[in-house]
């Protein structure tokens, strides 16, 4: 029978294994050098029912980078406490154009005080709402790209003032010609590269029919963030949303082949996302993790 010492020795070795199978993980890095970071959304029903243990199921994992978005709002000092007993860090939080537009000071100075890098634009709006949020997707004009343009300058000055940088997520739509126009082409040519830089989903280009390794290539200097998303080896190119995505590695993509046309100097971060699912949310993205860890010679 153990003493009450004894088990308390124990328990200390324990929890100091524990620690250091956390600082591991925390050393983890994938393509690039880069820590594996994942996009919150796609564990976000977990995450709305049980935040706390959803980040230590993350962390324990080995990702050690998260990417807010979808969650409801919490307060900036309980947020600091999940993160810090997880040691998890949050570079980057998504915000919908329509919810920069009702308070973009507000999600800056969340960001701030959460000591976040990049502040993401995760989804285009229109001028005075003039489309409902289900025609967002094929209902954008050229001008209506380019005055989404106007509002990343603007919110990337109020950005820059509080030290941190305004970036744009892509999805498919962004791909659609206008006149032989590209959207996302009129997007990096209207907004300053000094207040906006890009969010590149290689899962929503490849979706679109577009190649990812080119875009990188062309667009080197303003693609400062990766979402890693592989898509079905069965997916259909289309403009509609409509995610096709599976484990990164077990689709369509070429990671090896995208990550080696990738400058590692200009991708500060990345992260797995996933939109559809066979099986439980956490087994995929564990399995997405396992992937690039071992891409990433770890």
């Amino acid at each position: 029978m153990w003493s009450r010492r004894s088990f308390l020795q124990q328990g200390s070795l324990a929890l100091a294994a524990m620690t250091c199978l956390r600082a591991q993980a925390s050393q983890v890095r994938g393509p690039l050098g880069r820590p594996i970071g994942l996009q919150i959304y796609t564990v976000r029903e977990a995450a709305a029912k049980d935040l706390a243990g959803t980040l230590k199921a993350i962390a324990d994992i080995g990702y050690s980078e998260v990417e807010l978005a979808g969650l409801p709002s919490r307060p900036v000092a309980e947020m600091r406490t999940l993160l810090a007993d997880t040691g998890l860090s949050v570079p980057s939080m998504h915000s919908g154009m329509s919810d920069l537009q009702a308070g973009a000071q507000q999600r800056i100075e969340y960001a701030k005080a959460l000591g976040i890098e990049y502040l993401v634009c995760s989804f285009p709006w229109t001028a005075n709402s003039r489309l409902a949020a289900g025609s967002i997707a094929t209902g954008l004009t050229l001008d209506d790209w380019k005055w989404n343009a106007e509002q990343l300058n603007r919110i990337g000055e109020l950005a820059r003032k509080a030290g941190i940088r305004c970036g744009y997520h892509n999805h498919n739509m962004e791909f659609r010609s206008h006149d032989g126009v590209v959207a996302y082409d009129e997007l990096l040519r209207l907004t300053d590269p000094a207040l906006v830089t890009m969010e590149l989903d290689i899962g929503w280009v490849v979706t679109a029919g577009q190649d990812p390794v080119a875009y990188l290539r062309k667009y080197a200097d303003r693609i400062s963030l990766l979402h890693v998303k592989d898509v079905r080896k069965d997916m259909q190119v289309t403009n509609e949303l409509k995610a096709q995505t599976t484990e990164v590695g077990s689709g369509k993509i070429d990671w090896k082949t995208l990550f080696a046309a990738t400058r590692p100097e200009n991708i500060r971060h990345y992260f797995v996302e996933q939109e559809n699912f066979a099986g439980s949310p956490l087994e995929a993205v564990k399995a997405s993790f396992e992937y690039l860890r071992k891409l990433g010679g770890k």
